[in-house]
């Protein structure tokens, strides 16, 4: 069927659920390739984290700034993917709907996040007789004891968070999970389709959904501030927790969009993946790379009109000397570089235009997380208990052993979810389903328009 006026061809519900079922069954070489690639590449990282280990201990930060950057990075982008399958679900925007199993999926990186997690909990110290927002010591005018802070606290968080993401996944793949087994000629289970459990599967979504944000910005606002700003002598800034909370959403959209190109381009789902969902994507990704700048600024303004000798020591760890460049890369990148991007309308009608937007994002998101937790690290253990920053510490070069851990992460974030796409259809069957039922083309006059019904 041939396109009318830019609009791609109809399909029916049959066509499309019997099409991305056969796409399921099948694995292409392609998709084994990619599979092998990541897979070796993980394990490269595994062995760097291992030698890196064997050689350095767990003793001193110094040697696992890199480490630390990657575990924040996948925190930041793969795991705070699914909250684009929150947001735009709970706002009810029909053109969501490819877009969100893709988000979903990104899920099951949060058990390789907990992992990597588990070692840095060795590399900070308890927050006793520490600066830190638990208040607790002895000469610091503690407010009382709490118990295993800040360790049992922040990987309580990060398991939440993981446990909400991946029950998500659960409950959204259950109708189609049960499609796909009906095909094959499986047991179908419990699932029968009925209103009650429909109303169950929303109302559960809906709820894990709300779960699952709350507890994503408030494990990013505290990992950013224990396992970063607590390190530094004397960087107290209450802007830096919401801008690393924003990221999330920054870096989520990004991942997702960027993934929903690749799945356009190279899974050749072109008559499900149109431009109009890149289109919508762009705006809310223009406007998160101008909040961007907007929480950057906020906290930046203040040391730079404050000029104490402190502020100014901080400035330059941070931004102007010992990883300036880090600093240079990540503004341009996460905001200067989407904004030149995405400001042309004619940009965000396309399907390239807010890729790579997103793929300049996801750099910058990257390097940023190197400037903070890189330069967190770099503070030796003595002094991280000091009232300022009173000497820079030299700059982090990385290694091979930190580039094989940083491009071993990212390699294991992609295995697992093409491991995870292979489980659960990478699409969903009964949002999209919905979505064609409720969208039609029409004749108005000499064009052919695109009518929209409501779901509710």
């Amino acid at each position: 069927m041939e396109r009318r006026n830019g609009h791609p061809p109809e399909f029916t519900v049959a066509e499309y659920v019997k099409d991305l079922a056969n796409r399921h069954a099948i694995t292409g070489p392609r998709y084994r390739r990619w599979l092998w690639i990541t897979g070796l590449l993980f394990l490269s990282g595994v062995v760097g984290f291992v030698a890196r280990a064997a050689i350095d201990g767990f003793d001193e930060r110094q040697p696992w700034g890199y480490f630390a950057a990657t575990m924040a990075f996948l925190l930041t982008t793969f795991v705070s993917a699914p909250v684009v399958a929150v947001a735009f679900r709970m706002a009810g925007a029909h053109w969501r709907r490819p877009m969100v199993r893709i988000a979903e999926l990104y899920s099951v990186v949060g058990v390789l996040v907990v992992v990597m997690f588990i070692p840095m909990l060795f590399m900070v110290p308890s927050a006793h007789n520490r600066r830190t927002m638990w208040f607790q010591g002895d000469t610091l005018g503690s407010m009382g004891k709490i118990f295993g802070a800040p360790h049992v606290y922040d990987i309580l968080a990060l398991v939440a968070v993981v446990i909400a993401g991946l029950a998500m996944l659960w409950f959204s793949a259950k109708a189609d999970r049960t499609q796909i087994r009906s095909r094959a000629g499986e047991s179908v289970g419990t699932w029968l389709g009925s209103w009650k459990q429909w109303n169950v599967l929303w109302k559960g979504l809906v709820m894990l959904g709300g779960l699952y944000f709350m507890m994503l910005i408030m494990t990013q606002a505290l990992i950013s501030i224990d396992f970063s700003m607590a390190l530094v002598p004397g960087w107290r800034d209450a802007i830096f927790p919401a801008q690393q909370a924003l990221a999330s959403l920054h870096g989520g959209l990004a991942i997702t969009i960027l993934t929903l190109y690749l799945l356009r381009r190279y899974g050749h789902m072109e008559q499900y993946i149109h431009m109009e969902h890149f289109w919508a994507a762009s705006k809310i990704l223009l406007a998160l790379s101008l909040l961007w700048f907007y929480f950057w600024w906020s906290g930046f303004i203040v040391f730079w009109y404050g000029r104490t000798p402190l502020e100014q020591n901080l400035l330059d760890l941070l931004m102007f000397k010992t990883y300036k460049w880090y600093f240079y890369l990540a503004f341009g990148l996460s905001f200067l570089a989407p904004l030149l991007t995405l400001l042309w309308n004619s940009v965000r009608r396309s399907t390239f235009g807010p890729t790579l937007a997103s793929v300049f994002i996801l750099t910058g998101l990257l390097f940023d997380k190197m400037r903070v937790y890189v330069a967190a690290f770099s503070i030796p253990n003595a002094d991280i208990t000091d009232h300022a920053l009173a000497v820079l510490p030299a700059t982090n070069i990385p290694d091979v052993f930190d580039l094989m851990m940083v491009v071993g992460g990212i390699s294991g974030a992609v295995f697992l979810f093409l491991l995870a796409a292979r489980v659960v259809p990478i699409m969903s069957i009964w949002e999209m389903s919905q979505g064609i039922k409720l969208r039609t083309v029409r004749r108005f006059l000499r064009i052919d328009m695109i009518v929209m019904g409501r779901s509710e």
